[in-house]
């Protein structure tokens, strides 16, 4: 385990762009094994908790919008394309060559990008707020901590969106 984990939740914590994290009280690199002794988890551990758990549990309410979303724009382009196909052999069994059904069939494949580019964003988003959420529920376990977090979302104003979150942690010395 990367021990600067640790010291990312401790308020001892230093950073210097060119030595790195260190320990305020030992002007060291970490050193321990396992857990740290002298570790001080108050405003930035709860902090830094908070803003992990609200940015994952913001991502996760974003599923059925981004799975509706992937379902709309896929069923638009397939609908374009088979039109532009059905079109297009409409055309030629009429005696007609035409460009046009194949422009019609590319401009389907836009509303596919659109589907599948937004399921990619979201899996990769959901992926990378789990890790940092395992990350520090791993740093967590080592310590015996255990925590309880509820999370409401309120209203959304100009692009700023309204969170409450209420904080219980147990187990912290």
């Amino acid at each position: 385990m990367n021990l600067s984990r640790h010291c990312d939740l401790c308020d001892h914590q230093k950073k210097d762009l060119s030595v790195g994290t260190t320990c305020g009280l030992t002007e060291r690199k970490p050193e321990f094994n396992g857990t740290c002794a002298k570790i001080k988890l108050n405003e930035k551990f709860e902090n830094k908790l908070k803003m992990v758990n609200i940015e994952y549990h913001n991502i996760k309410r974003k599923k059925a919008l981004t799975y509706t979303y992937f379902i709309v724009f896929l069923a638009i382009g397939i609908t374009v394309i088979v039109g532009g196909y059905l079109l297009g052999t409409y055309a030629l069994d009429s005696g007609v060559i035409s460009t046009v059904p194949l422009i019609i069939m590319g401009v389907g494949l836009a509303p596919l990008g659109m589907a599948f580019g937004t399921l990619n964003k979201y899996r990769q988003e959901i992926e990378v707020a789990k890790s940092k959420k395992n990350n520090i529920d791993e740093v967590l376990n080592k310590y015996r901590i255990e925590y309880e977090i509820d999370i409401s979302f309120g209203k959304e104003i100009h692009g700023t969106q309204e969170v409450y979150a209420d904080l219980k942690t147990k187990g912290i010395r």
